[in-house]
């Protein structure tokens, strides 16, 4: 058929192009660089092999051993596939680099069922929703000859043309007396441990609180539940109110580590008076691995135990950093400090006439942590490697029939703060990849690509350095016993006497 010959015809003279095409394709020279790709013209003769053709029959590496009797395009596809291979295993590698380099730490949970027994007691503080005493207000009033709205104002940083006049004492006089409003205090079911855990405390909103802690050391208990915990009655004595910041009476509830201050950011609750609360802890340890010691600081981005020290305080915090870091500003500016706030030894405490500076300043960095200008965190104040995080699951309800001492108890304030369960977690912080997962990292690379081992590098080492290395010396001896051979011969040639 007419249409079957042209068929024929066009595949007749695709084939001769193709095959045209292939022959000048393998009449191209290879570069010298890459002769060895080129295929053995065996005629019959044992002819010498060459090291590539050595390496080949006994490299362990995946597609060497084609090499071997293949033809020079097969070689030439071959030597692609394994450059590509190499090109994708370089390239992995540096990705595996940079995202070690960009995050160096990693955290994850090593431990979900570690006894709370082994996780420090968060303090707890109590602030009441009244910043001034009514009794007190009045007798200094009384005292100092001014009117009530004056002293009100002091309270407030107003400036007060006063002399011979403390204003951190003042404060103290002026502000009610929190721990005598706990009329009953329990710690694991011990009415005597409780009171002589208990301290005064000043906070960053100039206001004295009443804190659950040791002042040095941490807390541990090994109980859980309302029963064994932290079981606090208080007394708000709203009959003494001189000034509140809510309509409403009661306390404020602050939960934070024993060993930081009292901030801005410190998580707290509301509790209204006559009510009964529930604060049920769940603590979270993180700790910092031992390898995380090797990675630099910049790196690292937290500081390890005993790293930093601070003036004022004796375990270092990121908070406890950061007030420090404010004190150091304000006395900058003002000249003085307030003598609850962390101060060296050597600066002056506020007095009344200088109340106008800490008016306008007070407030520098409060709850700032990173530096607008620089972008890094002020005074250098990273967070700690170690720490515990302590997550609160209130419940408040009304009270009813608290039996105390047989007084009213209307008004009173119940406040149980306990673990609500014996095991936590425990979140380990280390670097993300040692040294021992990185050479696994790199052996799983290089094996999926070229199925390269250990062996196989010893291998390459072998046939690219050791052997021509013997190979030259040897030819060399040969050479030096052929010149001596010679020199020897030219010696004693002429003292042979013929025959």
């Amino acid at each position: 058929m007419p249409i079957d010959n042209r068929n024929l015809r066009f595949f007749t003279f695709l084939e001769s192009i193709i095959l045209g095409c292939w022959k000048r394709l393998c009449q191209v020279r290879l570069p010298k660089f890459l002769h060895f790709l080129r295929a053995r013209q065996d005629d019959g003769l044992c002819k010498r092999k060459t090291g590539f053709e050595i390496y080949s029959e006994m490299a362990s590496i995946h597609g060497f051993h084609i090499f071997v009797g293949a033809r020079t395009w097969q070689r030439i596809l071959w030597w692609c596939v394994i450059c590509l291979a190499v090109l994708m295993s370089i390239i992995v590698i540096t990705m595996l680099l940079m995202i070690n380099q960009d995050k160096p730490t990693i955290r994850f949970i090593e431990s979900m069922m570690i006894p709370t027994s082994e996780m420090p007691f968060p303090a707890v503080t109590i602030c009441n929703m009244n910043r001034i005493s009514k009794k007190s207000l009045l007798k200094k009033a009384r005292e100092s000859n001014v009117t009530e709205e004056t002293l009100r104002g002091i309270r407030g940083f107003s400036l007060v043309n006063m002399t011979n006049l403390n204003w951190t004492q003042l404060l103290e006089e002026l502000s009610p007396k929190i721990c005598e409003q706990i009329v009953n205090c329990k710690w694991e079911g011990d009415a005597k441990i409780c009171h002589t855990l208990l301290h005064s405390v000043w906070t960053q909103e100039q206001r004295i609180c009443c804190s659950f802690s040791k002042q040095s050391l941490p807390i541990y208990t090994s109980h859980h539940g309302s029963a064994k915990g932290l079981s606090l009655l208080l007394d708000p004595q709203t009959e003494d109110y001189g000034n509140v910041n809510f309509a409403s009476s009661g306390f404020e509830i602050l939960v934070h580590e024993s060993l930081a201050v009292v901030n801005d950011a410190t998580q707290r609750f509301y509790v209204p008076s006559g009510s009964e609360t529930h604060l049920m802890i769940k603590v979270f340890g993180t700790h910092s691995g031992s390898q995380l010691r090797s990675l630099p600081l910049d790196k690292r981005r937290c500081y390890l135990k005993d790293e930093r020290q601070l003036f004022h305080f004796d375990v270092y915090r990121q908070i406890n950093c950061l007030a420090e870091c404010r004190s150091e500003r304000i006395y900058e500016i003002c000249g003085c400090l307030p003598s609850h706030l962390p101060r060296r030894s050597e600066w002056p405490v506020c007095q009344v006439e200088q109340l106008k500076c800490l008016q306008l300043h007070a407030t520098d960095l409060a709850g700032e942590i990173i530096d607008k200008d620089s972008g890094s965190y002020l005074c250098n104040c990273l967070p700690p490697c170690d720490f515990y995080r302590y997550v609160i699951q209130p419940d408040v309800r009304r009270m009813y029939n608290y039996n105390d001492t047989g007084s009213n108890s209307s008004k009173k304030v119940l406040v149980h703060a306990y673990y609500d369960s014996p095991i936590a977690e425990q979140i380990r912080l280390d670097v993300s990849e040692n040294w021992l997962q990185f050479i696994g990292n790199i052996g799983g690379i290089t094996g999926l690509f070229m199925g390269c081992s250990f062996v196989s590098v010893f291998e390459l080492i072998f046939f690219t350095c050791v052997r021509p290395t013997c190979n030259w010396l040897t030819r060399q001896q040969i050479r030096y016993r052929l010149q001596l051979a010679r020199r020897t011969k030219t010696q004693v040639g002429p003292l042979v006497q013929p025959n």
